[in-house]
């Protein structure tokens, strides 16, 4: 009978410790099965860009399951003759019935399509910089074109030229292109695409950072305050709020001078140029986002910027743009490519002692939608270069397959043959696979296995990327965009 108690309490505590281990197992097994999802969603929507196909973004709101436990005991002991027949009876039973569930919703609201539309807000560029990822990610992934400012004199005039981030365009260069270049380095402009320049100015980057600010604007200045006769006006400055409003001593005009300070932060993106000796000031970046645009190289290092002060007596320079004709051999580089060559340093720039012509930078910023387009276009970049070397193979052309931080004969900087973004890894060291329109795809992780050999790995940082992109999707969500059923079945 001891024994029978024994074996039905044990058949009891069993039973009540069967749904922590579960939970605890299912629980970590869904939040695989979410990053999972999640990535490949991510990968079919770049797919579907190089497609030109429509996106369509879905997300997995919540996964439920249902867990039922039974345990029973049944036993028979039978008290009499031993001459009966029937023997003692003893039995248990133990079951577990797991039923998981999932909803998929569609992301289609106004308010999310009008969110990955529109440019990214230079802040989240900066957090990405902050935090440590690549310079040559950031400035790929983030911008579709820079502009080159040339100004001559401070009369002018002011030409600019525009070199896109888009690789889908350079395609047809890539296929009119029957030879290796071998002409002087200043006529190669002339026979390359916006991408192909655009990868050169990326490269000379070397240093590349955010610095937020916030801009001051002069509202009255040289103000006598005596204390006895203006007490009540000290005390009004003294209420103001000192994050919108500042009240300076200038010791040089022994009064004072009012600030208004914006209530917004702004961003300024900035790369030094050390490539010519005794260069001083440095070469900046400047970001437009939403018409507005900031220009001081002071907002590169400094957390209060004066805004600059206008003068009537300065004529207004209006900036001409000159645009690039189309890819040919040439004897003389064309205007386009003479200001682009000044910039890069692969022809020399005579400066006046003002410092003209003055050469500046500004990064145009995408939308979330733009970077599933510019990384769709990209594989079908990557593909067309390997269709064209696989039917006329030049050793002499630099083209890489995937496209990486730089070429490394040209540029042999640390890290120059990382590789951006690709989906034809190797499926035995994917980090996860997945079919397409009858193809497979492969994702790598960023650090490759060791070929054993001591040989140095080239990172690979396709899943860094598309963990960018799923944070900037996730921006963009809202709660009304993700509808979930609001209900939590229990049973024990």
């Amino acid at each position: 009978m001891r024994r029978v108690l024994a074996l039905g309490l044990s058949l009891l505590l069993s039973g009540c410790g069967v749904s922590p281990s579960v939970i605890k197992t299912d629980t970590l097994s869904f939040g695989e099965v979410i990053e999972e999802i999640t990535n490949k969603l991510l990968v079919v929507n770049v797919l579907r860009a190089r497609d030109k196909a429509p996106l369509h973004f879905s997300d997995i709101p919540v996964i439920r399951q249902s867990m039922q436990q039974t345990a029973s005991l049944a036993f028979l002991d039978l008290m009499g003759s031993l001459s009966t027949t029937l023997r003692d009876t003893r039995g248990g039973t133990l079951s577990v019935q797991i039923s998981p569930s999932f909803e998929l919703t569609h992301l289609q609201s106004k308010d999310f399509i009008t969110g990955i539309s529109s440019p990214i807000d230079p802040k989240v560029v900066k957090y990405w910089l902050d935090r440590g990822l690549d310079r040559r990610i950031v400035l790929l992934l983030f911008f579709s074109a820079a502009e080159i400012v040339e100004t001559r004199s401070e009369q002018g005039p002011v030409n600019t030229i525009k070199i896109m981030n888009s690789p889908r365009d350079a395609i047809d260069v890539l296929r009119g292109r029957r030879q290796a270049f071998g002409g002087p380095e200043a006529l190669k402009c002339d026979t390359q695409a916006d991408f192909e320049r655009y990868l050169k100015l990326l490269n000379l980057a070397r240093t590349f950072f955010a610095n937020t600010f916030r801009e001051r604007r002069q509202l009255a200045r040289g103000m006598n305050l005596d204390p006895e006769k203006d007490s009540k006006n000290l005390q009004n400055f003294a209420a103001l709020d000192q994050s919108k409003v500042q009240l300076v001593y200038d010791k040089g005009l022994s009064a004072y001078n009012l600030y208004a300070l914006s209530s917004e932060q702004k961003v300024a993106f900035c790369f030094y140029d050390d490539r010519t000796p005794g260069l001083a000031a440095p070469q900046y970046g400047v970001v437009q986002a939403g018409g507005e645009q900031v220009g001081d190289r002071r907002s590169c290092y400094q957390s209060i910027v004066d805004a600059p002060v206008e003068d009537s007596t300065k004529p207004q320079l209006s900036e001409t743009p000159v645009f690039f004709r189309g890819t040919a051999e040439v004897k003389r580089e064309s205007r386009f490519c003479e200001i682009y060559n000044q910039f890069v340093r692969i022809t020399p720039r005579a400066t006046d002692a003002e410092g003209y012509p003055r050469l500046q930078v500004r990064l145009h910023i995408r939308s979330v939608g733009e970077i599933f387009q510019f990384l769709g276009d990209l594989l079908q970049y990557q593909d067309e270069v390997r269709n064209h070397l696989e039917s006329e193979p030049q050793p002499k052309m630099m083209l890489n397959i995937p496209i990486t931080f730089g070429y490394c004969p040209d540029d042999p900087s640390p890290g120059c043959n990382d590789i951006f973004f690709r989906l034809d890894g190797e499926p035995a060291n994917a980090r996860f696979t997945l079919i397409y329109r009858d193809r497979d795809y492969s994702v790598a992780n960023i650090s490759p296995r060791s070929d054993g050999a001591g040989n140095e790995q080239r990172k690979d940082h396709t899943i860094e990327i598309l963990s960018v992109l799923h944070q900037l999707v996730n921006l963009n969500k809202s709660a009304t965009d993700i509808r979930a059923t609001p209900s939590v079945q229990v049973l024990p």
